[in-house]
């Protein structure tokens, strides 16, 4: 999801070694809880600086129930949080309590022992009050790591004027009437226009939020049932390239070159092409509501689509918190992760921010409340039901910046004319070269 420089990345990779010492199944060792002389216990917690204001109400209101605890927030653009958490956690820092984990880098932050296991911390029973995703992805070897802040969906948003204008009728937002990508390729051809005569299209007729980008992207093969690593995360090879993976990026390719109903633009294009009316349907996260809602347009909401014969997979995952190995005040940074993943902290933070809860009691209370059944709030309802049905995790491997630095290069280059099969069959070839540094450390 954030691109990290590829020095770093490889520089990263050599800090392995050093911190598997700490790898979960180990006895945490007792740490001493310091306090100040006040009788207050101090805790840092190093987050995204996007969340700075939702986060501060949260921490607020912790403070207020717990007095003797102060949190200390250090906030951390997120083109750079990554690459701080590496740096401090590598040097085994003290001074960091509280971190922000982006999900898929739990098993690589594990076997590098830069995180305490939370079973013991929160209670093991904690596992059942999230989404079974959420829960999966934020283990490894069978303890929570990182405990889920939230999770994320997808949906179908698409824009009725030019649906009207072109005469097609709209996406139904029920789910047995979910469209297939067959169906969403079909109207995309009569939705896609040249307005200006020149041959080239100029609205086109669908495109992905996350274009190149494997959060988004491999839901493809997984609607195909492929599945992008081995169960160890170390090969890719027949993996990333296998014939299910061809085929459904076949497809992808197909709608930018042969098609030519998806336009070959940047991720950081693909809101405004929707919201300007370049693009009818316009496959996102639920986060991308407010902006499309600013813009004033007539807009509508339909279920993921899936491949015809294959399986409703649709993308989750999303910032999880964990407890620094090398902290001091475990106990206090407990109470914190609990408060803000599980209890109240988790309504504030879900009030505040507006992203997809992973706490199934959040998740019930979109459910059952009356104002989730209409729209435009009916998108939480929608997405709410496919975290807990559909949701396809990203690949558990070491060197998941790796494989997503690949995978991503792989899809653009589709994207832009590269056969399908070489541009998977490089990406694995490259994949398997550089995992094969974690072998020796992954049992």
């Amino acid at each position: 999801m954030k691109k990290i420089q590829t020095s770093i990345v490889c520089s990263l990779a050599l800090l392995l070694a050093a911190g598997c010492s700490g790898a979960p199944g180990k006895q945490a060792q007792p740490v001493k809880q310091t306090d100040n002389a006040s009788g207050t216990t101090e805790i840092s917690y190093l987050a995204n600086s996007i969340w700075e204001k939702p986060i501060k109400k949260v921490i607020e209101e912790f403070e207020k129930e717990n007095p003797t605890i102060k949190v200390n927030l250090q906030l951390s653009p997120s083109t750079k949080l990554t690459e701080t958490i590496e740096i401090k956690l590598a040097s085994k820092a003290q001074d960091l309590d509280v971190i922000s984990v982006d999900v898929p880098l739990t098993m690589g932050y594990s076997l590098k022992g830069y995180l305490e296991p939370l079973d013991a911390l929160i209670g093991a029973d904690a596992k059942q009050k999230w989404i079974s995703s959420a829960t999966d992805a934020g283990s490894y070897q069978g303890q929570l790591m990182a405990a889920p802040m939230n999770t994320s969906s997808v949906v179908l948003f698409y824009n009725k004027d030019l649906f009207q204008k072109a005469g097609v009728s709209f996406p139904s937002d029920q789910l047995q009437y979910r469209m297939t990508w067959e169906n969403v390729l079909e109207v995309a051809k009569k939705l896609s226009k040249d307005t200006n005569g020149d041959n080239q299209n100029d609205v086109f007729g669908f495109s992905f939020d996350q274009v190149g980008k494997a959060y988004q992207l491999i839901s493809l093969g997984q609607s195909k049932n492929a599945k992008v690593l081995s169960d160890n995360g170390l090969t890719a090879k027949d993996y990333t390239n296998s014939p299910e993976m061809v085929t459904a990026f076949q497809f992808y390719s197909d709608l930018f070159n042969k098609e030519k109903v998806s336009p070959k633009i940047k991720r950081e294009e693909a809101l405004d092409y929707f919201i300007s009316g370049k693009v009818a349907m316009f496959l996102a996260s639920t986060q991308n509501m407010p902006r499309i809602k600013d813009a004033g347009m007539d807009f509508g909401i339909a279920p993921h689509p899936y491949f015809a014969g294959g399986k409703v997979a649709t993308p989750t995952g999303s910032w999880h918190v964990g407890i620094s190995k090398y902290s001091t005040k475990k106990e206090a940074a407990a109470k914190f992760v609990k408060y803000l993943t599980l209890g109240k902290g988790s309504q504030i933070w879900f009030n505040e921010n507006g992203a997809l809860p992973a706490s199934l009691e959040l998740l019930d209370q979109i459910d059952k409340d009356p104002k989730y059944k209409d729209f435009p709030n009916s998108i939480m309802k929608l997405a709410a039901g496919e975290a807990r049905e559909t949701a396809a995790v990203r690949p558990k491997t070491p060197g998941y910046l790796e494989w997503e630095n690949n995978v991503n290069k792989a899809f653009e280059d589709i994207k832009n004319g590269t056969d399908p099969k070489k541009a998977l069959d490089d990406a694995a070839t490259l994949i398997d070269s550089q995992l094969k540094k974690y072998q020796s450390v992954v049992k």
